[in-house]
Order: C-alpha cells, then structure tokens, then sequence
C-alpha cells in the first residue's frame, strides 16, 4: 500500500454508485471513496499501470491497463483478482466496458479487442478490420482470398489504437481511436461502422451527450461535434491535446486535457481555463462544486470555470 496514492498519476475515474467513486493509476492503485468520507487504497495483486475502470453495478467492475492485464471485484471494490495478464505482449489495454455482469469488452493498444460472455472467467481475443479505411479494407480483403493466415497477420499489424469506449442511446456504443478513428456498433461491439469525419490525428474521446449530439476530441485540442447528422470542428484556440469528456447537463459539456487544460461547451460557446498547477488532467466527473479530476498529481477539485 502506498501512502501517497492519492497523490499519484491516476488515470480514471467512475461510480460505482450515487455515493462510492473508485480511481485507477499507476503501479495498480486503485481508490474509493464512500459518502465522501476521504479515499482509501484497496488491496491490488498488480503493480502495473491501470488505464480505466467500469462497473456494471454496486458489486461487479473490472479494472484494465498495461501488458493487457484485466483484473475485476465482486465486492464493491475491496478486493480485486486477475483474470488476465500478458507480459510477453507488451502491449497496454486502455478502456473496457460491460453490457452486464457477463458480457464485455476490452479494448487497447494496437488494435487490442478481447470480449467475455462470462463476466471475465475467459477472454477471447477479435480482430476488427471494419474500422480501417475503405482502401486498407480493399487490401486487406484481397490478401484473404489469397492467404488467410497472412491477412491475420497484416490485420493485426495494421490496426490503430483503441483509446476509448463510451455508451450511447438505445444501446450503441461508440470507440475512439487513432489515426481519426471513430466508430460505432449496435450489437455490442461484434460488428462497427467507421465514422467519417475528415480527420486524421489521435481522438481520445467520444460521447453522446445528454442532448443527443456526438462530439470527439483529442490530439492537440481538436473538437468534432455531430450536429442534425452534420460533423462539424469546433473552434478551440488552445492547442492542449484532450484526454477527456465530461458531460455535466443538457446545456454543457466539459473537455479536460494537458497542462491543466478545462474547457467549457455551453450553449455552442467555449470557454477555457487553466489550473494553476498545469498539470494534466486525465478524466473527471461533473459534481456540485464543479469537477472531481484524476490527474497526473492525484486527485483533485477543480472547478467549471474561473
């Protein structure tokens, strides 16, 4: 147990429910807070990276981060197991999500996709060459009708980054990737479909916020919001990139990136405001007295605005 955890590089923040918040960071902290009563490390058999959290209720969530490793609770948090872990792939998960307590995914680095259909006892390994571009998928298809194995290889060389995985209305689910990856699925993520939106750089986010439009961000403070079926840039004059997006009402929305970067979407105007500090800001939650941030110095309040 470290005594300054709290303090520490944490890279996630959920609840677990309307009165317990849970973080996730580096050397496999992992936090909770109950009743707002202070943050308590939990016991944790890793001390890899931990990169997101999700829970599916009161008493099952899973936790994923670096060499693919996925560990979950059935106790609210208090205790955590690993259901998998691969040093030998060197390569990290970075978002997981559950339908139920059953079925999930995971999603990472490199085009890293596993699925479970028995809430993590075992994962399966899926390879999505649906989210290329049309052309990489005209290449990769020829190369199937040619050789099966070489188009797997080549599928898996060729996948972006997986960055994040976000809810939707009426069970969609969004992805976030590099290269201007964004994706949707309607079927829990066996299928997707590439959203074009004339982009090429890294986004970290997507969300369907509360008055239904989609909006994007990422790389170097780049905002994409859908709009009566329409893509549309937001003007941002900042340039640090976007790490997250918190959506606190109908009305507004928030994006947290680098160097302490808040901005602030209300009402189609954003505003910006930098933490003293500047250091990044991972993820947040909206709460009454502004945000509750996991950032590179630990846990924070910060506000909406200045």
């Amino acid at each position: 147990m470290a005594p300054l955890a709290e303090q520490s590089l944490l890279a996630d923040i959920q609840k677990i429910n309307e009165t317990t918040l849970v973080a996730v960071g580096e050397r496999g902290h992992i936090l909770i807070n109950t009743n707002n009563q202070g943050w308590q490390q939990q016991p944790v058999p890793t001390n890899q990276m931990l990169n997101a959290v999700d829970f599916v209720d009161d008493q099952h969530g899973w936790a994923v981060g670096h060499d693919a490793i996925i560990l979950a609770t059935d106790d609210g948090g208090l205790h955590w197991t690993v259901q998998q872990n691969l040093p030998d792939l060197e390569k990290p998960l970075m978002d997981v999500h559950f339908f139920d307590a059953q079925h999930g995914i995971a999603v990472g680095a490199y085009g890293l996709f596993y699925r479970t259909q028995d809430g993590g006892q075992s994962w399966v390994k899926e390879l999505h060459g649906e989210v290329l571009l049309e052309d990489d998928q005209a290449y990769l298809q020829e190369l199937r009708d040619e050789d099966e194995q070489l188009y797997l290889q080549e599928l898996a060389s060729v996948l972006p980054h997986f960055n994040r995985l976000s809810a939707g209305r009426e069970g969609r689910l969004y992805m976030a990737g590099e290269m201007g990856l964004l994706a949707f699925s309607d079927d829990q993520g066996r299928n997707w479909q590439r959203i074009d939106v004339h982009y090429n750089g890294s986004f970290f986010d997507v969300m369907q916020v509360p008055n239904g439009e989609v909006i994007a961000a990422g790389l170097r403070g780049n905002i994409f919001q859908l709009t009566d079926g329409v893509w549309q840039r937001i003007d941002n004059p900042t340039k640090s990139s976007i790490n997250s997006i918190v959506a606190v009402d109908a009305d507004t929305t928030v994006f947290v990136g680098n160097n302490g970067r808040i901005l602030t979407l209300t009402k189609g105007k954003l505003s910006t405001f930098q933490t003293e500090d500047g250091k990044a800001i991972i993820n947040a939650l909206a709460s009454p007295n502004g945000l509750i941030a996991v950032t590179e110095s630990g846990i924070k309040q910060l506000p909406l605005n200045k």
